[in-house]
C-alpha cells in the first residue's frame, strides 16, 4: 500500500507516539514527498514534537554517517515550511554536543540569510573527511555570485571518494548529472563556451532531448527551458551553428506545448 503522508500526519495528530513519528520521518527522509500546505498545518498542529523528534534523528544521523546522509537530511529539510525547517536546526542544535555537527547546522542556517558567514563555518570543517561540505561551499559561492570559486568547489566535490564507492554510485550519477547542470550554466555565464560544452556533452551526448525532459517535473520547465538555451549559445559560439538551430527549433517547438 502506497504511503500516504497526509493521512499518516492527520493519525499521527489523533494518537501520537514517538514511534510512529520517527517512522514517518524515515519515510520522508528516503521517499521525498512534496508537503502541501495541509501537511505543513498537520506538522504545526504536533506542536514541536514531531520537529524535536526530526531533529534527534538528524544530529544522530550526520554524527554516524555524514557525508551519506547529509544529502537525505537537506532534501528531508527542504519539504518543510521556512518556519519549520528554522525550529528543526534550532531543535538539533539544542541536541548536539558533536563540534563538526554543530558547526555545521550553524553554517546550514545561515545559507539563505548570509552565506559569506555560513561559509566561515564550513572553513571549521575537515573537506577532506567531511566532503559533502565542498559543495555546500560550492552552493554558497554560486548565491554569493563568486561563479569562478562555486565552479572550482563543484569540481573538487565531483573529485571526492563519494563518486568512486561501490555502494554510492547509483545516486552519485544522479548527483553528478545535475551538478554538471550547473557547471556548465555557469560557465556559459562567464563565457568559457568551450570548457562549457564538455559538460553539455555528458549531459546531452547519450540522449534526445524528449529522453533528457524525462528527468524532470513540469515545475522545473522554467529552469530546463534556460539551460537548453545556454546549451543553444555554447553551440552558437563555439562553430556549431546548424546544430544550435536545430536544437532552439526543438526547444521551442516542446515548450510551446
Amino acid at each position: 500500500m502506497e504511503f500516504n503522508i497526509t493521512n499518516a500526519l492527520k493519525q499521527l495528530n489523533a494518537d501520537y507516539s514517538e514511534e510512529k513519528a520517527s517512522e514517518i520521518i524515515e519515510n520522508l527522509l528516503y521517499n521525498p514527498n512534496n508537503l502541501s500546505d495541509e501537511d505543513h498545518d498537520e506538522i504545526d498542529q504536533l506542536n514541536d514534537k514531531f520537529l524535536r523528534i526530526a531533529a534527534q534523528i538528524f544530529v544522530e544521523d550526520l554524527a554516524y554517517d555524514f557525508n551519506t546522509l547529509v544529502n537525505y537530511w537537506e532534501a528531508f529539510i527542504g519539504q518543510l515550511s521556512e518556519e519549520q525547517s528554522q525550529s528543526l536546526l534550532k531543535f538539533a542544535l539544542e541536541q548536539t554536543d558533536v563540534d563538526f555537527v554543530e558547526d555545521f547546522i550553524i553554517g546550514y542556517r545561515k545559507f539563505y540569510s548570509n552565506p559569506k558567514e555560513s561559509i566561515t563555518f564550513f572553513n571549521k570543517l575537515d573537506e577532506n573527511e567531511l566532503f559533502e561540505i565542498k559543495f555546500f561551499k560550492a552552493r554558497c559561492y554560486e548565491v554569493l555570485g563568486e561563479d569562478e570559486n562555486a565552479i572550482l568547489a563543484y569540481k573538487s566535490y565531483l573529485n571526492t571518494p563519494y563518486f568512486t564507492e561501490d555502494e554510492n554510485l547509483e545516486q552519485a550519477a544522479v548527483n553528478q548529472f545535475y551538478i554538471n547542470h550547473t557547471i556548465a550554466s555557469l560557465l556559459v555565464k562567464l563565457k568559457k563556451y568551450d570548457e562549457a560544452s564538455s559538460y553539455f556533452d555528458q549531459i546531452l551526448d547519450h540522449m534526445n532531448l524528449e529522453e533528457y525532459l524525462e528527468n524532470f517535473d513540469a515545475e522545473n520547465g522554467d529552469e530546463v527551458k534556460s539551460f537548453l538555451m545556454d546549451y543553444v549559445e555554447t553551440l552558437k559560439q563555439i562553430g556549431k551553428k546548424e546544430k544550435a538551430e536545430e536544437v532552439s527549433e526543438k526547444v521551442m517547438r516542446i515548450f510551446s506545448k
